[in-house]
């Protein structure tokens, strides 16, 4: 099996594909990668960069964090975080939903400890 390369710059470029892993392809243009370097068809990302495994929310750089949640832990929190059911996980109490930041209870004091 060949081995896919990449160049400092690929993750910058337009036409990267996204995987750091030897067993994908590089980009659309060489999928093995650049057979030189500089890369002589990089296309700069033009607007808001991310890094690899990070998105823009609210114009605001958000990393993911080291400690991917496994499938259990997302149906889970999908089941029982007050932005999803708008209710208390903790006591069931209603809690609204208009432009909050911290999910907190105001009745039993359940804190959202889900936003660092």
């Amino acid at each position: 099996m060949i081995k896919p390369r990449r160049s400092e710059e690929c993750d910058h470029c337009q036409r990267f594909s996204g995987y750091l892993s030897a067993e994908y392809l590089v980009c659309a243009v060489h999928p093995l990668g650049p057979a030189e370097i500089p890369c002589p068809d990089f296309a700069e990302v033009v607007g808001q960069w991310e890094p690899l495994g990070a998105g823009y929310y609210d114009c605001e750089l958000v990393l993911q964090p080291e400690h991917y949640l496994t499938t259990e832990e997302r149906l889970e929190i999908l089941e029982t975080h007050p932005l999803f059911t708008g209710v208390c996980p903790k006591c069931g109490a209603t809690i609204p939903g208009e432009d909050l930041v911290h999910w907190d209870c105001a009745v039993c004091g359940w804190k959202d400890d889900s936003v660092v």
